[in-house]
């Protein structure tokens, strides 16, 4: 039962916060998604990092706070007044968190009803990294401790967070616009290109899908991401950088264009790049620890362990040199995807938000 008072407006002012928006990252467009689709019921307001100014967006009201980091020292601190200034200017109805840190720490003691989502894997309390793990020991605690409702995006997180803080977690699934996702009839595909979408780094399993390209020279391979830290040239003559891809647009073109789609990375939360694969119609190849949460093996995709690319260039052959099979896993990716389309998700949320009210 909730141990406070609700404020005494129309129970329909709903606040988001996420330390980052659109382009950036797949959080934060689960924010900026999510809240689109919740205002024609809520006045959406959200909350974050980026400049110091109030603007309106696709009917939602963003307001922004320097991004000074660190961000849980100084939002707590010379920050604060601040931040307490905004909400008590919203009086919000329900304040959903996209992170613990800094926002639900930070806005711990705010009166009224707060759902929190996590989104990476920070929580784990086994960590030796001294920095990290006093933040799990003494901030993550409180952050998730305030919330009414916490929510993880997988099982296997959702799992691990309620083994880790004695929570009960709820799964609400990430989501993909199935509209602009979706398969192109006047788009030519290619025959013999494979697409890599995400960062470029080790934890992604872009060692393993560079192995591939080597061994597998008849084939492009298309990397779509940022590399300047890992790949500053293309190592083979198979292999095209396309960089960073952040027009939702550009990225459903390049999905259409290519014959089928690589993610082999070490883990996941909720990968939104499956999805989107999925969606325009491509079958996928990928690693079982988040994206098992929605491909099932050998029907709409193609799971395969993390850290062996010999199974890996196998199935990118299988799948290939099959077009029946592919064909058929093809069809079956895009209906999986409709089930995961944001405004169905944007529901699930929904739902939290009038349990707490």
């Amino acid at each position: 039962m909730i141990s406070y008072l609700l404020p005494k407006v129309a129970l329909n002012r709903l606040v988001l916060t996420s330390t980052s928006l659109p382009p950036i990252g797949g959080l934060e467009r689960v924010v900026w998604e999510t809240a689109k689709r919740l205002v024609p019921d809520y006045e959406v307001h959200i909350l974050t990092a980026r400049t110091n100014e109030t603007t309106i967006e696709n009917e939602v009201t963003i307001h922004s706070v320097p991004p000074n980091r660190p961000f849980t020292l100084w939002y707590s601190t010379l920050l604060k007044p601040k931040l307490t200034s905004i909400l008590a200017e919203i009086s919000p109805s329900v304040i959903h968190f996209h992170q613990p840190l800094p926002w639900a720490y930070v806005l711990a003691k705010v009166k009224c009803p707060k759902v929190l989502s996590c989104h990476g894997l920070y929580f784990s309390l086994t960590s030796k990294r001294p920095v990290r793990g006093y933040l799990q020991r003494f901030l993550l605690p409180r952050a998730i401790g305030s919330a009414d409702i916490v929510c993880a995006p997988s099982k296997w997180l959702a799992e691990l967070i309620g083994e880790s803080y004695k929570v009960d977690c709820v799964i609400v699934p990430n989501g993909v616009d199935t509209r602009i996702f979706a398969p192109m009839e006047t788009t030519g595909r290619r025959s013999n290109v494979i697409l890599y979408v995400g960062r470029l780094v080790p934890s992604k399993g872009v060692e393993d899908l560079l192995e591939a390209a080597k061994a597998l020279p008849d084939y492009e391979f298309w990397l779509a991401g940022n590399g300047s830290g890992m790949i500053k040239s293309p190592p083979f003559p198979n292999v095209k950088l396309l960089g960073p891809v952040r027009d939702v647009g550009k990225l459903a073109l390049a999905y259409n264009e290519a014959t089928l789609c690589v993610f082999p990375s070490y883990w996941e939360t909720f990968s939104l790049v499956g999805l989107e694969a999925m969606a325009c119609g491509r079958a996928i190849i990928a690693t079982k620890l988040g994206f098992s949460e929605y491909v099932e093996d050998g029907r709409d995709g193609l799971i395969v362990d993390p850290g062996r690319p010999q199974e890996l260039i196998q199935s990118i052959k299988y799948l290939m040199e099959n077009e029946s099979e592919r064909i058929k896993i093809e069809h079956n990716a895009r209906e999986k995807a409709l089930k995961f389309d944001w405004d169905i998700i944007t529901r699930r949320y929904r739902a939290l938000y009038e349990k707490l009210l």
